[in-house]
């Protein structure tokens, strides 16, 4: 691979190795924060005291920060420099999570603290939304086209690696200080600031011109609303938790998608929608994501209440969907480079995808852990096939005058396919569990306000309600494994259905028209 090329420009042949990587360490900084966040929760939501609804809001507001701001903040990157914005984000980012770190620091009683921590997780996913952004929009520049998929699974690569080792080492500060936790990323960031430079070329901007700051509200709302009603849909979809933050987020898009095809400035392209590459990109990415979240959700559940492994092994538990994503990643970066077309090499993804999950059908309450690892393997193969896939379709499709919006898509693109996933699995699974124990108590024990009371009595095999102890734990574990097990099988047929809706949308003859050409772009 070419190591050098002028600055400013891609390589003729090859990509820079030395700048994908740093890129991918930027980018693998907005991976790892609402990992580590997630593991640091708990001792910091004791220690500041944190309502249920405090803590609720904690877990997801700097992913409702990044996903809103991450198509304006790639505008933004389009203006005021590529490489410039990528610096100063990832400062603001450290900032961000030190400010975290340092709620009730003096006094975690102050009624400050609360408000602090927010709000250094309101900073941190603004700012990764377009530290990602401009990383990942970054790929172009150093990567020659025929390079590109090679590139992009060198960045998939390192997006992978930098969040285990950070949650591996996270795990071990978390249990001297949470605080601690929380200056992993920010040594990170200020070493990626002073490398930012030396490393990574200065992109040209775009021309000034009218910023339309009211779609920017509307996206942002809009992305923002549907994320968090989906979160919501776990109380039930009759629940204002649910359907008030949608009907705003459908209002406001509306409103957004009017805006855009009538103001002469768009933040995006809303036409861009309509060409058969870039929707079957979209829905790619929306349910690679999918079936990504849906198993990160269950897996350590399964293992906690059924299987039973320690709670300090369930990261151990997963890396070997971590090892495989990076062979996928690998595969599909080496078929791309010598020609494979996406689309090819995302259906590929898609069947190992399905296939992966089918492979829980031979699960028992009974089955030991070794049971779960070709499935998880095979399916992380197959999503991070998509990955790659899908990164290199948004690249390659984003037209110049809105390149950074459209690229920085991606992110919301995978937020809200994530969102469903997590939300989606989780509301089946207890559906699906709730009935089950329904049926095995006569009626005795019945609703989700059991649900606590069910996955203790799994986890612990102890349980005070007296209906539900008429339940053996064997019978119990048998109910929750047919609640996966038929969870999974619903999100592999849905996932299989995706898959072949966004192969004939690649291959549809249309996806072949040059997006500037399509979008009227070419005068």
């Amino acid at each position: 691979m070419s190591t050098s090329a002028t600055a400013g420009t891609a390589p003729e042949t090859g990509f820079r190795r030395s700048a994908v990587i740093l890129l991918g360490l930027l980018g693998a900084i907005q991976v790892a924060d609402p990992l580590i966040s997630s593991l640091a929760l708990v001792k910091a939501s004791d220690q500041l005291n944190f309502s249920a609804s405090t803590q609720s809001l904690a877990v997801g507001i700097s992913t409702l920060a990044l996903a809103a701001t991450a198509i304006p903040g790639g505008m933004l990157a389009d203006r005021f420099g590529r490489r410039l914005l990528l610096a100063l984000s990832v400062l603001v980012a450290a900032a961000g999570q030190l400010l975290t770190a340092s709620a009730g620091l003096i006094d975690p009683t102050a009624g400050t603290a609360v408000g602090m921590y927010l709000l250094g997780r309101i900073i941190t996913g603004v700012a990764l939304g377009v530290t990602f952004g401009a990383a990942y929009g970054m790929l172009r520049n150093v990567s020659s086209s025929k390079s590109l998929g090679p590139a992009m699974a060198t960045f998939n690569i390192v997006n992978g690696v930098i969040p285990v080792i950070a949650m591996v080492l996270g795990g071990v500060l978390i249990g001297i200080d949470w605080r601690l936790a929380y200056l992993i990323l920010p040594v990170i960031s200020v070493i990626g600031f002073f490398l930012v430079k030396p490393i990574l070329p200065k992109i040209d901007k775009l021309p000034a011109s009218k910023v339309d700051y009211l779609g920017m509200l509307f996206v942002a709302v809009g992305i923002a609303g549907l994320l968090y009603g989906i979160s919501g849909a776990t109380n039930g979809f009759d629940h204002p938790s649910f359907y008030v933050p949608v009907i705003v987020a459908l209002i406001s898009l509306a409103a957004f998608g009017i805006r855009e095809n009538r103001t002469t400035s768009p933040v995006f392209p809303i036409k861009l929608l309509t060409h058969p590459a870039f929707l079957g990109a979209v829905i790619m990415g929306v349910f690679w994501n999918m079936a990504s979240a849906s198993m990160s959700q269950m897996l350590p559940n399964m293992f906690q209440y059924v299987t039973h492994i320690p709670a300090g092994l369930l990261g151990a538990a997963s890396l070997p969907m971590s090892a495989a994503g990076i062979i996928g990643s690998v595969l599909a970066g080496t078929f791309l480079g010598k020609g494979s077309k996406p689309r090819t090499t995302a259906a590929t993804g898609y069947v190992l995808m399905v296939l992966g999950f089918f492979t829980f059908l031979l699960l028992s309450p009974t089955s030991g852990y070794l049971m779960f690892i070709p499935g998880m393997v095979i399916a992380a193969v197959g999503w991070m096939m998509n990955a790659t896939s899908q990164g290199n379709l948004f690249i390659t499709l984003a037209p110049a005058k809105f390149y950074g919006p459209v690229t920085s898509s991606k992110l919301a693109v995978g937020q809200f396919g994530y969102a469903l996933g997590l939300t989606g699995s989780t509301v089946m699974v207890s559906l699906f569990t709730l009935s089950g124990v329904s049926t095995a108590t006569k009626g005795a024990v019945a609703g989700d306000s059991n649900w606590d009371a069910i996955t203790g009595y799994l986890a612990t095999g102890k349980t005070s309600n007296t209906a539900l102890s008429a339940v053996s734990t064997s019978d119990l574990a048998a109910i929750y494994t047919s609640a996966f097990v038929t969870t999974l099988t619903v999100i592999a047929v849905i996932t299989a259905l995706a898959g072949v809706i966004m192969y004939l949308l690649l291959k549809n003859k249309k996806a072949s028209i040059p997006v500037d050409e399509y979008l009227g772009l070419t005068n």
